[in-house]
């Protein structure tokens, strides 16, 4: 399980410095419950027919939460549907990607979402679907092609999409293992454009209800070597068991520092400096957290650095 969470890891951030832009977080608390999220929100959430507010739109929901009381609800009929929500994500077709939420499927229901080419889906714009079966079984689809997976029921999961497009590969994990990977040019074109989360389970009998929390989108570009040099920020040992070393080279004693894990949650703030020599020098400590991956975040200034740590 460590070696295909180290792998996945690698697939997800290649190298070991990042820059991260934060596209889309969402938490869903500063909504009221019950409130449809594309008709509430806007874009860049909206729904199959480009209609928020409608029996396409999804709700708010208090029943179930991975970070705070709220997350949003995908229900409905066996046969699919009504809710068919679109999460665009900007028709991009060169860079680097990870994409993640919290998803909670509870027992005897199921789910589904799919990546779809372009932001306003319709006939060919499938990339991948997922099916979530009510026995805690998954179907990967891919140009007419299946493959097998698991999840659990009745608790929260994380899932993580890492979606290469400069190099044309996806992987999907959850929980942090990786369960499966694609070429992202087959069929083509080399292009995401939204996820689909809707209510479906594989047909009837089986009905979907899911759960979906945490919400984040990421653009990840890899720091030139000149940059790592300029910036002389080190983190060791990488991988760790938990307890983590940050050199801040040349950033400031008044640097301030944190911990995000990959759903965005951080997991650590305020952590502080000591002089060691001629650098400042800060401790980590993770183990007390989950395995898998986390960014440390320096934010000096005006820049912001960016260290991936696996921790195993």
């Amino acid at each position: 399980m460590k070696r295909t969470l180290l792998a996945f890891g690698s697939a997800l951030l290649l190298g070991t410095a990042w820059s991260q832009v934060i596209l889309i977080s969402e938490d869903f608390e500063s909504y009221t419950a019950g409130s449809l999220i594309a008709q509430t929100a806007g874009l860049p959430w909206s729904t199959w027919s480009v209609a928020p507010g409608t029996a396409e739109d999804a709700p708010v929901s208090d029943e179930q939460a991975y970070s705070g009381t709220q997350s949003l609800k995908i229900a409905g009929v066996a046969a699919g549907g009504p809710p068919d929500l679109i999460l665009r994500l900007c028709d991009r077709t060169s860079g680097n990607y990870g994409l993640s939420w919290m998803m909670y499927v509870p027992s005897g229901f199921g789910g589904y979402f799919n990546i779809q080419r372009n932001e306003v889906p319709g006939a060919g714009s499938w990339m991948l679907d997922v099916t979530f079966a009510p026995d805690g079984s998954i179907e990967y689809l891919v140009n007419s092609v299946a493959a097998a997976g698991t999840y659990p029921l009745d608790e929260w999961f994380s899932l993580i999409l890492a979606i290469n497009l400069s190099a044309g590969t996806g992987a999907v994990a959850i929980n942090g293992v990786s369960q499966y990977t694609w070429q992202t040019t087959v069929p083509g074109p080399n292009q995401i454009g939204g996820i689909d989360f809707f209510a479906y389970a594989g047909g009837a009998p089986d009905v979907p209800t899911f759960y979906v929390d945490d919400v984040l989108f990421i653009d990840l570009t890899s720091l030139s070597v000149d940059e790592i040099a300029a910036d002389g920020v080190l983190a060791f040992p990488n991988p760790s068991e938990g307890h983590i070393t940050i050199d801040l080279g040349s950033a400031s004693a008044g640097a301030l520092i944190s911990v995000v894990d990959v759903t965005g949650r951080t997991v650590a703030s305020d952590i502080r400096t000591q002089r060691a020599g001629q650098t400042e020098r800060a401790l980590v400590d993770l183990s007390s957290h989950p395995d898998g991956l986390y960014f440390i975040r320096i934010a000096d200034g005006g820049r912001e650095i960016v260290r991936r740590v696996t921790k195993y």
